[in-house]
């Protein structure tokens, strides 16, 4: 069974003498009283939903603009993350393996491995990468560089890729170092 209630304003004057159940005639007046008006003039409701005793009780509570758009970017932060949510699947690390009674995946993780240093990890390797995107357009390929171990032979693969000389490309090495520095320097 569904219910829904509205309260509104006793007095739309003075927000403060509190609310009142309004019947369906002044939910249709104020629906149409607020048609046409720009938003911030608008009559604003904050809609909120629960179960009480078996019922769901649907309801709409007037409130302030200012309080109407707090709630109203929570609930439209809300939606986008249920959304996005469903491209994701979730499960425990503490689920049994498919076929391995009693085994869970926790228990395939090394005791050494730390999962959570591992995602941070990757969470900031991820963050550098926007960043030297933004700041040079050579800056990710020598990060490849570096990642890959060949931090002393990326000047000359560079330099002749970019059609700059060794001592160029060794000044941009300089330069991508105190990029680094800077970086992990902000992050602690």
């Amino acid at each position: 069974m569904k219910k829904t209630t509205i309260l509104i304003y006793k007095d739309i004057s003075d927000p403060k003498r509190g609310l009142k159940e309004a019947t369906q005639e002044e939910w249709n007046a104020i629906m149409q009283g607020n048609k046409g008006l720009p938003m911030c003039q608008r009559r604003c409701f904050m809609e909120n939903s629960f179960e009480d005793c078996g019922v769901i009780d649907r309801m709409f509570i007037e409130v302030p603009y200012a309080k109407y758009l707090v709630w109203h970017k929570e609930k439209m932060g809300q939606e986008r993350n249920r959304v996005r949510g469903k491209d994701y699947v979730h499960f425990s690390i503490n689920r049994d393996l498919h076929g391995a009674e009693g085994c869970s995946i926790q228990d395939t993780i090394p005791a050494e491995f730390d999962l959570e240093e591992s995602i941070i990890g990757e969470m900031v390797l991820e963050r550098l990468r926007e960043q030297l995107a933004n700041w040079k357009p050579w800056a990710l390929e020598l990060l490849d560089f570096y990642l890959d171990g060949k931090k002393k032979t990326c000047a000359k693969v560079l330099g002749e890729k970019y059609g700059i000389s060794a001592m160029a490309m060794s000044k941009r090495k300089k330069l991508f170092d105190e990029f680094l520095k800077t970086f992990f320097s902000d992050l602690v």
